[in-house]
């Protein structure tokens, strides 16, 4: 499991990287190991990520039996957290980033952490919030979580500015292409207010 000195680490880098600050990669394990054990975030965040499923799934309804909602979740959970790595890998060999791909990849899971936690305490607030509101905050956390992983990943590689937002809005438009089709799979449909 993570150690509680790899947590620090891992976020406080990712934490500084996301707000434009490069000594944050420094604080990052960039090596091969680092790497794997970087998604053993998913680990750490499944809990959380749980919760915010079940405050998202109190606004929807299906057909579906639960087993198949948990295995169709846990799936697209699997595939979310390794989907943007393995087109941002094909991006990198296509261009010559090789040697930052690690570093890149390691960030950004790191930088999962505080964005988890900003997402689903907003979710929470939501909540309690008037719609019109609430949606405004989820407009208000794409465009930041575009934010974010472009200046992870215009200083994790070194990359041109376009470029960087270009992956950041390929990285959401990602989450919600993989948001849609699970909706569309389980057949869920918007619970009306009471």
């Amino acid at each position: 499991m993570l150690t509680l000195a790899e947590i620090a680490a891992g976020v406080s880098g990712a934490w500084r990287l996301m707000w434009g600050d490069p000594g944050g990669l420094w604080m990052l394990d960039r090596s091969r190991e680092g790497f794997w054990r970087s998604f053993r975030v998913a680990i750490f965040l499944a809990p959380l990520s749980a919760l915010y499923l079940a405050l998202t799934y109190t606004r929807f309804a299906s057909d579906m039996p639960l087993s198949t909602i948990v295995l169709v979740e846990a799936l697209r959970y699997v595939i979310d957290w390794t989907g943007f790595a393995v087109l941002l890998l094909e991006k990198c060999r296509r261009v010559g980033w090789e040697r930052r791909y690690v570093g890149a990849v390691v960030a950004l899971n790191w930088a999962n952490v505080p964005v988890t936690i900003i997402v689903v305490g907003l979710a929470a607030a939501g909540e309690v919030l008037p719609a019109i509101v609430d949606t405004a905050i989820g407009l208000a956390i794409m465009v930041a979580v575009v934010a974010w992983v472009a200046r992870i990943l215009r200083h994790t590689l070194d990359c041109t500015w376009a470029a960087a937002v270009g992956l950041g809005i390929a990285n959401l438009w990602m989450s919600l292409l993989l948001t849609t089709l699970v909706h569309g799979i389980l057949g869920l449909r918007v619970v009306p207010p009471v």
